[in-house]
């Protein structure tokens, strides 16, 4: 590409992305029910998840109250004096009630784990469904990002990010898929590796699953690289089949470069209901390590996502 027109790219690329969250806002994961958006995020400022709500997605968002304000007695401080809550994600289930995955720091064995909770409404209060974690790897490693993905037959899955075999939370790092049970809490087969950090600009971590179905087959969107490294990016796969193989994408769905140098390691993404939207965080100006909420809008060439080069009013 020629310099004149990798400016022009970078350019309008800085138009694609909407910021709607100012504030510290990170690993969203939305969810539409009742022409209401719902947007859940990483622990910060005093909730274990955070909520904020918005009838246009691309508009002003209102912050809720604590999603998940009780914690299981399996949930302590970390090293760092955190409770580590990261990376929700909530589904509604076949009884009317709706479910909420996290991840938080299991004090018995010091790694991070995967929880479940349930409300009876996509506002909660969620309550944990136990005093035990749903997926715990100790002495194995952390087991974070849990996504829920429910196919067209009512198959349930849920998805998680293993780093089993290293403490460090970097990696390598897989992305593995659980067949479970409509109440999204029992498995219902064996777990099933999906994708693995496997390309030089991933270091060693793929992470933040979202599975989607579109006509013709299965994306896998996912962030690659480590969050705050300045080369976080979100990148997919595709795949006949929920359970893979999966191919990679060449390149990067989202990045710096490709938005313009607008947004900073984005990431952590979901996708509206109809796949014509993407949420993601990126870094904020200050304080440092903190982010914010932004809004893309997609079209599909068959299986392959593409990145408006503006934003809609």
């Amino acid at each position: 590409m020629s310099p004149t027109a990798l400016a022009r790219e970078r350019t309008e690329g800085a138009d694609a992305a909407r910021q709607v969250i100012s504030r510290n806002f990170p690993d969203p994961d939305v969810f539409t029910h009742g022409g209401t958006h719902y947007a859940y995020a990483t622990n910060t400022a005093g909730y274990n998840v955070q909520l904020a709500t918005a009838t246009d997605a691309t508009g002003s968002w209102e912050q809720r109250a604590d999603a998940l304000p009780q914690l299981p007695p399996w949930i302590g401080p970390s090293e760092t004096g955190s409770l580590n809550v990261w990376a929700p994600d909530v589904s509604a289930r076949d009884d009317g009630t709706f479910l909420l995955y996290y991840t938080a720091h299991h004090a018995p064995s010091g790694r991070q784990c995967i929880g479940a909770a349930v409300a009876g409404s996509p506002e909660g209060p969620f309550i944990p469904t136990g005093p035990d974690p749903l997926i715990c790897a100790p002495g194995q490693g952390d087991v974070i990002d849990p996504s829920s993905f429910v196919d067209d037959d009512g198959s349930r899955y849920l998805l998680y990010k293993d780093s089993r075999g290293t403490r460090a939370r970097s990696g390598p790092s897989t992305i593995h898929l659980r067949p479970v049970a409509a109440d999204g809490l029992t498995p219902t087969g064996a777990d099933v590796s999906l994708l693995r950090a496997d390309r030089p600009e991933e270091s060693g971590v793929v992470e933040a699953p979202t599975l989607l179905r579109r006509p013709g087959g299965y994306v896998l969107l996912f962030s690659g690289n480590t969050f705050d490294s300045g080369d976080y990016f979100t990148n997919y796969a595709t795949s006949s089949s929920p359970t893979g193989p999966f191919t990679k994408a060449p390149g990067a769905l989202l990045s710096k470069e490709i938005l313009g140098g607008a947004v900073r390691n984005p990431g952590g993404q979901d996708v509206f209901d109809d796949g014509g939207l993407i949420a993601f965080h990126g870094d904020l100006p200050e304080p440092p390590g903190d982010r914010g909420l932004w809004i893309a809008e997609l079209s599909w060439d068959g299986l392959n996502p593409v990145l408006s080069r503006e934003i809609s009013s």
